[in-house]
Formats: structure tokens, sequence, C-alpha cells
């Protein structure tokens, strides 16, 4: 059987020294700023629990579902971009992605993590948020286009 693995905020949430919840209305989880110092002047950043597209790991849990199917992989194609996109603000952090692998043994998206000097931290949580924000709203269009039903939207306190 194989084994689950956390993610990073999965090992490192208890170890960070500032929290802020971020609340999230399109998903049924908020996310997460963990701040973290590591080094003497040095900071790491985990964005924790993100939205996700549907899709997004299909090729790397059912890799067979992708074959002659078009639509999957033009799903899967467009999750990975939506990512990559939302995270652009990012990219003078070089950040990385990490994921919760359970026991069946699929993988999970749930972090996207870098580290900063603690000069640029203000600008690093700020950067953290507006990503998150961008981050929602193109899941939700990649949900719309792809017929996916979010697990939780605004509307649904309302009917």
């Amino acid at each position: 059987m194989s084994r689950s693995r956390p993610s990073r905020s999965g090992k490192y949430a208890d170890d960070a020294d500032v929290t802020y919840e971020i609340e999230m209305p399109f998903e049924s989880r908020d996310s997460r700023i963990h701040l973290r110092e590591i080094e003497d002047g040095e900071v790491e950043v985990i964005i924790a629990q993100i939205p996700v597209p549907e899709k997004y790991n299909t090729d790397r849990n059912y890799p067979r579902q992708l074959e002659d199917n078009e639509d999957k992989i033009r799903a899967n194609a467009t999750a990975k971009w939506v990512l990559k996109d939302s995270a652009r603000m990012l990219d003078k952090y070089e950040w990385n992605t990490s994921s919760r692998k359970s026991n069946n043994p699929n993988y999970y998206l749930r972090d996207v993590y870098f580290t900063c000097d603690i000069d640029e931290l203000d600008e690093a949580v700020m950067r953290a948020k507006k990503f998150l924000t961008e981050l929602e709203g193109k899941v939700l269009n990649h949900a719309r286009e792809f017929d996916v039903e979010l697990n939780e939207k605004p509307t649904d306190h309302f009917n």
C-alpha cells in the first residue's frame, strides 16, 4: 500500500510564526498564508489550501484518461496554465508547488511556496494575496468553461 504524504503546509503550518486566513467565497475552505522564519533575515511564505482548477492532476493521477480524449487533455492543460498564469506575479520569488499524496495514491495540489528576504516580506504577502484572488477568479472561469460544478458559491446561501 502506498503511504500518504502531507503537503508543505501540512508539514510546516504548526511551525509558522504568523498565519493569515484568507476567505475564499467559491471554495469550501479558506486559504492561508503561513510565514515562517527559516534563517536570519529569510522567510518562507506558504500559500496554503489554494483554489485548484478541476483536472489539474489528471496527467499525474490518471494518465490513461488523457489518451485520445481531447476534452480531458485540454482541461488538464488549461488547469496547468491557470496556475502558472496566476502565479506570474510571484515569479521574482522562484515559487514552487506542493501536493498532498493520499493513500489511493492520488496527488492533490495544496500549496504554492517561496522564500524572500524579510525586507521584501510586506510586498510578498500582498503579492500572495493578489495571487489567491486572481487564481480563484481563473478557477471559476475554468469551471464554467469545462462544466464543473463548484463545491461552494455565494448564491448557495440564498437558494
